[in-house]
């Protein structure tokens, strides 16, 4: 074969340190959803309290009913022999490979001799990569709501879009910033009416006492019924090192006839071809009142 110049060779190396190498990203979502399966086995297992404790990060983020550490959470969690199982059946990861978002039904049984489900829900977890190479729970969030029908076998695994990655990354945290501040003052008019307009068409809509909205068609049924204005208040959230996937999390009230509602919320925010944010996954679960 013929020799490359040096300009050339340096061109290639500098070429390749930047392209993913073939699969990576679909390597990266099945090690994740296999991470998941691995923390809901645990938790049948084990129980509870050792498998959240096994998985979740040191700066894990649960809502119980406001946003706590998780890992300090479970170090005092009582099972009561309850058995808890759940799996993924949405995935998706950034394209730098590092941060990951999985959600899907969970049940809980009485105890393991009596695993019949009393109660049914849906989780929301956002996942980080660790120096080692193993994935941890950063953010677990879930809902409660009636049993759910039939649901796919297997988890719908949404890689990165290529046109989204190797973006500036300060641009992509400014146009992330400016999206979720349009969206803000448009919920305060419209409630949730509002996030159809930063709705991907994979959006996943999780409500408490309510059956999960999955594509825009579903989703758009589901947010409709809510146009109460509504207030969101950021708290904390994260950025992929790509640029392309991020998680934002905070308080909501929102007043309507009945009184004043209040909770918090999780979104999971990706770009899309166009480089666009989009909403992938809205979550919203009121505090329990006093």
């Amino acid at each position: 074969m013929p020799t490359l110049s040096k300009p050339l060779v340096i061109f290639a190396g500098l070429l390749l340190s930047i392209l993913p190498a073939a699969g990576t990203d679909e390597n990266a979502l099945r090690s994740l959803v296999e991470a998941e399966k691995s923390f809901a086995a645990t938790s049948v297992e084990r129980g509870i309290r050792e498998s959240f404790l096994q998985f979740f990060a040191e700066n894990s983020i649960i809502f119980a009913p406001e946003p706590k550490n998780g890992k300090k959470f479970y170090t005092y969690y009582e099972d009561k022999g309850r058995r808890l199982n759940w799996r993924p059946i949405f995935a998706t990861v950034a394209s730098s490979g590092e941060l990951g978002v999985t959600t899907g039904p969970w049940e809980m049984g009485k105890s393991k001799t009596e695993p019949a489900p009393i109660a049914f829900g849906d989780f929301l977890s956002v996942w980080r990569k660790q120096v080692d190479g193993s994935w941890k729970v950063v953010v677990d969030v879930g809902v409660d709501h009636g049993q759910p029908g039939e649901l796919p076998r297997e988890p719908q695994l949404l890689p990165p879009s290529e046109a989204a990655a190797r973006r500036d990354v300060d641009l992509a945290r400014r146009a992330l910033q400016a999206a979720e501040s349009k969206l803000a003052d448009a919920m305060k008019q419209s409630g949730g009416d509002a996030i159809l307009g930063v709705a991907s068409d994979h959006i996943r809509v999780l409500r408490q006492n309510a059956l999960p909205a999955v594509g825009r068609d579903a989703a758009t049924i589901l947010l409709r019924t809510d146009r109460a204005g509504t207030t969101r208040s950021f708290i904390d959230g994260s950025l992929s090192d790509a640029g392309d996937l991020a998680y934002r999390y905070g308080s909501f009230s929102r007043a309507d006839t009945s009184g004043t509602e209040r909770g918090y919320y999780l979104t999971i925010w990706r770009t899309e071809a166009n480089r666009d944010w989009k909403i992938i996954v809205d979550l919203q679960k009121e505090t329990p009142a006093k």
